[in-house]
Formats: structure tokens, C-alpha cells, sequence
């Protein structure tokens, strides 16, 4: 079931998904994401997010690695199949150069190890979704 929308400063920034399990997590991204102009759709996992994004069209997502009984990089993977331009960007607080290689090569367009600076997420955000059409879908 879709968690929640929420809007500041309206169409700005367009829609970005947040997949986090951590509720306090997606709180910080949301209050920082809206305060900067981005509509935030969170999710706690990943099971509704391919369904979302074909009614969303998000501007991009970010997905945290680590969820219980989900592996973030296979939530990359799938959407790098079905919306090879939506940009992904993995968070995660257990990385390293292995992890960062493998969400590249499943197709993140950005990895960001926690503890994080925000205005290097911000920064990401904006060179991703910077004059971007409408997401179309693509079938499997």
C-alpha cells in the first residue's frame, strides 16, 4: 500500500521517491527534500514500488540497501529494467567499494554511504533530475 505524498514550493523539484525502512531516515529526507522544493513519496519497502512509479513517474529515487527481507540492489535492478532513465541513487551505512561497484553495475546512477552530507544528496538530485521529461514506462 502506498505510503504517503507530500508537496512544498509545488512542482519545483518533481516527485522523489524514498524507500527506507527507518522511519526517522525517510523523515529527514522528507523534511530536507520538501524544504528544497521536491515533492516526497515515501515507501517503508519495496514491494509496491514498481506499481507506484507507473503512477508517479517520479523525477528519481532513493533507495537504502539494507531492508529487512529485500536487498536494496535487487529494487535497483528491476527498475533499471523496466525505467532505464529514472535515476536511482543508493544509500546505505554498510558499504564499501564492492557494495558501491555492485549498485553501479545493477544500475544506480549514484551511491551515498550514511552518515551523508545533505547538500551532497541535494547536489546528486538536482544533476539527475535537471530538465528531465516525464518518466515513460517501459514493459519487461
Amino acid at each position: 500500500m502506498p505510503e504517503r505524498t507530500h508537496a512544498a514550493h509545488e512542482g519545483r523539484g518533481g516527485t522523489i521517491m524514498v524507500i527506507d525502512d527507518d522511519p526517522e531516515m525517510r523523515a529527514v529526507l522528507r523534511d530536507v527534500l520538501t524544504h528544497e522544493g521536491f515533492r516526497v513519496h515515501e515507501e517503508s519497502g519495496p514491494e509496491q514500488v514498481p506499481a507506484v512509479v507507473d503512477v508517479l513517474h517520479p523525477a528519481a529515487v532513493i533507495v537504502d540497501k539494507e531492508m529487512p527481507g529485500s536487498n536494496g540492489l535487487d529494487l535497483v535492478a528491476t527498475l533499471g529494467h523496466r525505467y532505464p532513465e529514472l535515476p536511482v541513487i543508493v544509500i546505505t551505512a554498510f558499504g564499501g567499494a564492492a557494495i558501491r561497484a555492485e549498485a553501479r553495475r545493477q544500475g544506480a546512477a549514484d551511491y551515498l554511504e550514511k552518515p551523508f552530507r545533505m547538500a551532497t544528496l541535494l547536489d546528486a538530485l538536482r544533476a539527475l533530475t535537471l530538465d528531465r521529461t516525464p518518466l515513460e514506462t517501459h514493459d519487461v
